[in-house]
């Protein structure tokens, strides 16, 4: 049972390759999901994450985090991991290394660089999620209140009761709504317009039980009722709530006008291990509130610095510290064990936004995504005040984000093993390459196997096709 604290691409019939690709992409995903989480692996990583026992040593430079993690995340790309790798290491309130390393689109051969601009999936939702906040905090909006107020237009489905629904309850995923419209047309195919849905809440069908069941469905919600109370939507709103106060000047919920070079493309991993640049499908209208957002890697370290301090940046206050606060405050428990754990940490539940839990017991604030094969991780450990953004455009790079914050703590935490276990966690997912190249041969046999030859008929007809009574 859950407690309740508070009072991506154009994916269309018309596409069956890319349906191929997401297909494929999935059975990835799984493998080294799979690979990752052994039951060996998961009794080393709690020894790593619960053993107080250590003696540690005095906290190092930031200079000296700095040049540790600028090791690794240099030797991620050469080992083949990913193809392009992005760092931001956050220390005492500034930015102590912002760096890409790799290609951001290996066909081209652009590599990456500080004006790389990477996809965060589901990471957008902590700019959702603390754009709530603060209109929560200046009084414009409550969480406790029925989403049948703050949506008094919404159609809802008749077996369910949203008067007692609240912006909490979307906010923290403990609606238990499944929807599949405005899902699948705010993050795939872009066919409904975002006014049409308030209309198509009432698709949506209830889910048993009480848990917290993740899902894009609720900060498609929060942007709706930030539409509500804000006439100029809520795009522009966090352009000049939220981005530009933390001076993030390149940070986009678009992609008509932008550089397309500059954008840090997915890639396909081939059986021999290289990669090859997969098309960025995204479009405006799939550019959504739970996850739709490019950035740099400065927009990225200043979101993790504000967010980190309090509201400050640079000296100056840029958002109340109630705001802030409040988009970190703990609204429903995660209670089904299986998802306590994330890759090294540990996950309490959800605030506006964010993932809280804990690394080896020291408070942590989170917010990871994915999308094809990019990954988006940022990180903080507040009262250490040290952060990590890490993005990467290849599937293998996908833990080696984990990997990566994980040892900028145990630095940080002046763990005399840090490095130690970070070498015994980057040398297990190399080894486990094989294997996910190995699944990948399986399924693309497999997927040829099925592939029948034209007949006679197809291959000689003179005229057109006519498909369902209407031609090409």
């Amino acid at each position: 049972m859950v407690s309740i604290m508070f009072s991506n691409s154009i994916f269309s019939h018309k596409e069956p390759l890319m349906a191929r690709r997401l297909s494929a992409m999935l059975l990835l995903v799984v493998s080294i999901l799979a690979a990752a989480c052994t039951p060996q692996d998961a009794s080393d990583n709690r020894v790593a994450q619960s053993d107080s026992t250590f003696v540690p040593g005095p906290r190092l430079t930031a200079e000296a985090v700095a040049h540790a993690v600028d090791s690794l995340a240099a030797r991620i790309v050469a080992e083949g991991l990913t193809p392009a790798i992005g760092v931001a290491l956050v220390m005492d309130g500034r930015t102590v290394l912002s760096k890409a390393y790799g290609m951001a689109n290996v066909i081209d051969r652009i590599p990456a660089d500080d004006r790389t601009l990477w996809y965060v999936a589901s990471t957008s939702k902590s700019f959702t999620g603390f754009g709530v906040s603060l209109l929560a905090q200046q009084g414009v909006i409550d969480f406790s209140t029925p989403i049948t107020t703050l949506l008094p237009h919404a159609q809802w489905p008749s077996s369910v009761d949203a008067s007692k629904l609240t912006l909490a309850n979307f906010l923290s995923h403990t609606h238990q709504l499944n929807d599949v419209a405005i899902v699948m047309s705010a993050a795939y195919t872009g066919a409904f317009s975002e006014s049409q849905w308030p209309a198509m809440i009432r698709y949506a069908t209830p889910i048993p039980g009480r848990d917290l069941s993740y899902s894009n469905f609720g900060y498609n919600v929060a942007a709706m009722v930030i539409d509500a109370n804000r006439p100029e939507g809520w795009r522009r709103y966090l352009d000049s709530a939220v981005y530009k106060p933390a001076g993030m000047t390149e940070t986009y919920t678009r992609i008509s006008g932008l550089e397309q070079s500059l954008i840090a493309k997915p890639h396909e991993l081939l059986t021999d291990g290289s990669y090859v640049t997969s098309p960025f499908y995204k479009i405006d209208a799939t550019m959504n509130s739970a996850g739709g957002h490019l950035a740099t890697l400065h927009d990225l370290a200043s979101w993790v610095t504000v967010q980190m301090e309090g509201g400050m940046i640079d000296g100056k206050r840029v958002f109340p510290a109630d705001a802030v606060a409040l988009s970190h405050r703990l609204i429903a428990r995660q209670t089904r064990e299986e998802r306590k754990r994330f890759a090294f940490f540990d996950r309490e539940g959800w605030a506006s936004g964010w993932d809280i839990g804990s690394y080896r017991g020291e408070p942590m604030v989170s917010r990871f995504g994915s999308y094809s094969s990019t990954r988006s991780h940022l990180s903080f450990l507040p009262k250490a005040h040290i952060g990590v953004v890490a993005q990467t455009n290849g599937d293998l790079g996908s833990l080696a984000t984990d990997i990566l914050a994980a040892f900028a703590y145990d630095l940080e935490m002046g763990d005399p093993n840090a490095r130690a276990v970070a070498e015994k966690r980057l040398q297990a997912l190399i080894d486990k390459r094989p294997a996910v190249l190995a699944d990948i041969r399986k399924s693309e046999l497999k997927r040829a196997s099925r592939q029948q030859p034209l007949n006679r008929l197809c291959q000689t007809s003179p005229g057109p096709i006519v498909m369902n009574g209407t031609g090409p």
